[in-house]
């Protein structure tokens, strides 16, 4: 495991150190989802040299590649980094629990491994706000080059070739059995994949997921940067764990301005000397996630020019939406009492249950440990829901995905388990539907917190600060309890835990204020655009690169110009993968 001495150049460098000695062609700041995606992608050409600059350890147990355990947040080993926002002003100054991975694969190491696309009216929508080379057609070959589809082999829109491999998993629990028979009563029709660009606007089904088939999670880590891969490629990838980045250094001036290196330190810094630089002969690329990315160009002097100067450091570059435009998917989680072995929440407590799934998963890689908290999802435009919560189609091309009018607004996640912030009685059985609205107008912003690199920035998520926010989530929130209706007349035993008080708009909305939570879906804090000022300011035009400064882009979910209704973890690998062919020079993959 290489450290920042092995990499870098002690700061101030030393007179007599030839300057091509800590040189790579590219440096990536952030070793994450698109990181390890992208360095992979760049050293496929033996002739080119890469350092990788991680801000979290490597840490790859086989706890951290079992799936239920490495997706356990409060878990001893966890790559979880945790802080808080700041107050909610569009709910009561609340606070919401901010979350991200911190180490190499970043949050495909701990989130709920679920590849989802997002509709085709998502791209297409990309690129009717003006970002040629983004639309569905131009981003479905990356899709397709990055993944390994074990689940429908045959299709012709999805990729075999892939190093990054998903598939579905047997669901242990009946529930969302009884729960998608409702749905179809209620005009939502099971599609049998998600991710097909024919799949309507609205539908339920079974989510994919990033699960290899020996049953361990399979993080852009470990499908991009596997061992045998970085052994091989040892000569021309240098990857630095457990260092920050701390700026972005510059040349010249004007037009002419250049990234030219990055400044970084080890995580457990000791003394102000150990401190290190490294040069990029062509590009820096920055990588750091929605919420790390717009933090190192503002620490770099890119950014508002007045939050800049608050915190003293040099403008080298004023661009306003650096931080800005902040969107997140909020959920709301609408919960229900179920028989106990029918939730992830019977094996809790038990020593004896968590050895027998223990067994059943070492045995045949099934059973609990294997199984994503969220198997099944449902997705539908919340204006197609009629007063008596039924979908209501007058013309079948309002369920055409790929025009972008049509796209979902909301998500239902079937989680069978607690999926709160709050704590729930033991010893009862939760089953989730959480409402997840994925087409907010709310923003908000990433801004410094202090000008030390090591401190986490200030996130105002912006949940419910535009009131056109709570319209489709009443709906979705009205629409679960019409499903639950259903599935007791199935004669299932499930009633309500945390569910609304009553049905008016007002109980609606308390419900919603007091229970939301963030999705992780953190996006367009560093946006793709035309142009820095005008009615959609930018950071990155459509080839990734931070505008006005050569040798400098941006590749991860910050570049997303409005966020995708999916989990964007594919969609961040996709912009990686796109990433790397404009490095490369290539208009297509």
């Amino acid at each position: 495991e290489l450290s920042p001495k092995d990499v870098g150049a002690r700061v101030p460098v030393s007179p007599n150190l030839a300057p091509e000695t800590y040189t790579y062609d590219y440096i990536i700041v952030g070793g994450g989802t698109a990181g390890c995606t992208l360095a992979s992608r760049l050293t496929e050409d033996p002739s080119v040299t890469v350092l990788l600059i991680e801000r979290g350890p490597v840490a790859d147990t086989w706890g951290s590649r079992v799936p239920l355990i490495s997706a356990d947040p409060d878990g001893k080993d966890t790559l979880a980094h945790r802080w808080w926002s700041l107050p909610l002003e569009g709910a009561g100054d609340s606070y919401v629990e901010v979350v991200r991975g911190e180490g190499l694969g970043g949050s495909s190491r701990i989130n709920a491994m679920l590849y989802t696309r997002g509709t085709p009216g998502d791209y297409n929508h990309w690129k009717a706000l003006g970002n040629d080379g983004w639309g569905y057609d131009d981003v479905e070959p990356y899709f397709m080059k990055s993944e390994k589809c074990r689940t429908h082999p045959a299709s012709n829109f999805r990729g075999q070739e892939g190093p990054w491999e998903n598939r579905t998993s047997p669901d242990p629990f009946r529930t969302n059995a009884l729960v998608e028979a409702a749905l179809q009563k209620l005009g939502i029709p099971h599609v049998p994949d998600f991710n097909s660009p024919d799949a309507p606007a609205a539908c339920t089904g079974v989510v994919e997921c990033t699960m290899d088939t020996n049953s361990f999670r399979h993080s852009t880590f470990r499908a991009f940067l596997p061992p045998e891969l970085t052994q091989q490629r040892k000569a021309q990838l240098k990857i630095v764990p457990n260092t920050i980045a701390t700026r972005i250094e510059f040349a010249g001036g004007g037009r002419n301005l250049r990234a030219i290196g990055v400044h970084f330190e080890g995580r457990t810094m000791r003394t102000a000397l150990d401190r290190y630089y490294a040069k990029a002969r062509r590009e820096v690329v920055l990588c750091a996630g929605a919420l790390g990315s717009p933090q190192v160009l503002m620490l770099s002097g890119i950014g508002p020019k007045e939050h800049l100067i608050e915190h003293r450091i040099p403008v080298v570059r004023d661009l306003p939406a650096v931080g800005a435009h902040l969107r997140d998917h909020l959920g709301v989680p609408v919960m229900f009492e179920v028989p106990l072995s029918d939730t992830m929440h019977h094996i809790e407590g038990s020593t004896t249950k968590q050895v027998i799934e223990l067994l059943k998963y070492l045995i045949t890689g099934g059973g609990l440990l294997s199984a994503p908290l969220q198997s099944c999802s449902t997705f539908f435009p919340s204006r197609l829901l009629d007063d008596d919560g039924v979908l209501s189609v007058a013309n079948p091309r309002d369920l055409d995905a790929s025009v972008p009018e049509n796209a979902p607004d909301i998500e239902l996640m079937h989680i069978s388990h607690n999926s709160s912030e709050c704590k729930t009685p033991d010893g009862i059985g939760v089953y989730s539907l959480m409402v997840s609205l994925i087409r907010p107008k709310s923003e908000g912003m990433v801004r410094l917190a202090t000008s030390n690199p090591r401190a986490m920035p200030n996130v105002d998520l912006g949940y419910l600060t535009s009131p056109e926010d709570y319209i489709p989530l009443r709906k979705g929130v009205r629409f679960v309890l019409r499903i639950v209706e259903e599935v007791r007349k199935q004669g299932y035993p499930i009633k309500g835990l945390a569910v609304p008080t009553g049905k008016s708009d007002e109980d609606l909305d308390k419900f919603i204020r007091g229970g939301l939570r963030t999705c992780y879906h953190y996006t367009s804090t560093c946006r793709m655009g035309a142009g820095v000022h005008g009615e959609r300011p930018s950071v990155v035009d459509t080839q990734l690169r931070v505008h006005g400064v050569q040798g400098l882009r941006v590749c991860d979910a910050s570049v997303f110009p409005e966020i995708v209704g999916s989990h964007t973890m594919a969609p961040v690998v996709m912009v990686a993968e796109k990433c790397a062919d404009l490095l490369k020079g290539r208009k297509h993959a």
